[in-house]
């Protein structure tokens, strides 16, 4: 190790430029694997950093809330069976506006029970009380010029509400969540629809599963995520793409590395003259190609955090700790693999022929 560093700043120009495009590369790289987690988030953080374990649904809702619905009597035995571990959840997508607005914002509504586990966390503001009119939004409206305390109305409805909190990485479909009382998603109902019937679309349940009623389905949240419109097609495509990247720059690790070596068969053949062993020679190379993966693969990570940071909140980027570990690591050992074709040229280097100036 202490060889190969030598090296590497003896020869600090030649190097400089591999470990620039190592950097670029893996910051690629990251980049990717934040919009995979980003853009997942986007259509499922609703749901995947709610307080439940599994949920409940109608038979045929093939795993969509809303398109689900359970009758008062399947209510009524959830609510039985489960008592306070049971709490229900209603979603429509819509559009509100300001109140002195025209423009129209995107918005999906979550119907909770506000003293129910549902009730997401604010960091501004406070929770929905019991009653009708009081909104929660994501903090993706704050973009929008939404404040605390303003108050806004649904498009269709007009039904008014106040702006009561904000919460954080709330979305359901790339769009934002905006948390309002069961009683306040039923009023927003009735006024857009004469014929509006008072329906539960899920029933989110905290810890195991019991007994099955008659007409419904139970899915954990995992299957619930997967089940969401464009969720498995966005995360296997990108994901694809990361994974050849990842692959790609390792490999041009390897090819730099082997245009290098061949250039200093020469010295190699001296060094095997004068007695150093190939497995030395070998650790060295090895050694040089894990230091400018790893230096390379933390100052792409150092700089992938420090944008995520900057980035506003609409932006679909999230980076997960231990999906980034997993790249970085998987980038490494590639690289550390691709270059065995230059340990196996050098193990091949007769001294002999080398020195006399008869090598290809």
């Amino acid at each position: 190790m202490r060889l190969a560093w030598k090296e590497l700043t003896y020869n600090w120009k030649k190097y400089l430029l591999v470990e620039v495009i190592v950097i670029l590369m893996m910051f690629m790289v990251l980049f990717l694997s934040g919009l995979v987690s980003g853009l997942g988030r986007a259509v499922s953080s609703g749901i995947e950093t709610m307080d439940a374990s599994a949920f409940v649904l109608g038979k045929d809702s093939e795993k969509l809330i809303t398109v689900s619905s359970l009758t008062d009597a399947q209510h009524k035995k959830l609510q039985d069976e489960y008592g306070s571990r049971q709490t229900p959840l209603d979603i429509q997508r819509a559009y509100l506006q300001k109140a002195s607005g025209e423009k129209k914002i995107d918005v999906t509504y979550f119907g909770i029970d506000p003293t129910g586990f549902l009730a997401p966390k604010t960091y501004a503001g406070k929770g929905l009380s019991a009653g009708k009119g009081e909104v929660i939004l994501d903090d993706a409206f704050q973009e929008k010029g939404i404040k605390l305390g303003d108050t806004v109305k649904d498009s269709s409805s007009g039904v008014k509400l106040k702006v009561v909190g904000f919460t954080k990485d709330k979305m359901y479909g790339h769009v934002s969540v905006a948390y309002v009382s069961v009683d306040t998603f039923d009023a927003m109902g009735e006024k857009d629809n004469p014929m509006y019937q008072k329906v539960v679309h899920a029933v989110a349940i905290d810890g195991k599963l019991a007994t099955h009623v008659k007409g419904t389905e139970s899915y954990t949240k995992a299957q619930i995520v997967e089940a969401l419109p464009g969720y498995k097609a966005e995360q296997m495509t990108i994901t694809m793409v990361e994974w050849l990247l990842v692959a790609i720059t390792a490999v041009i690790i390897g090819v730099f590395f082997f245009v290098i070596n061949m250039q200093k068969e020469q010295e190699f053949g001296v060094m095997k003259a004068i007695g150093t062993s190939t497995a030395k020679i070998s650790c060295t190379i090895v050694s040089q190609v894990f230091l400018i993966a790893a230096l390379g693969a933390a100052i792409a990570c150092g700089l992938a955090t420090a944008m995520s940071a900057a980035l506003p909140a609409s932006m679909p980027f999230y980076l997960v700790p231990a999906q980034v570990a997993v790249v970085l690591v998987a980038f490494v050992a590639i690289s550390i693999l691709s270059s065995l074709a230059s340990v196996a040229r050098v193990a091949r280097i007769d001294p002999a022929k080398v020195i006399g100036g008869d090598f290809q």
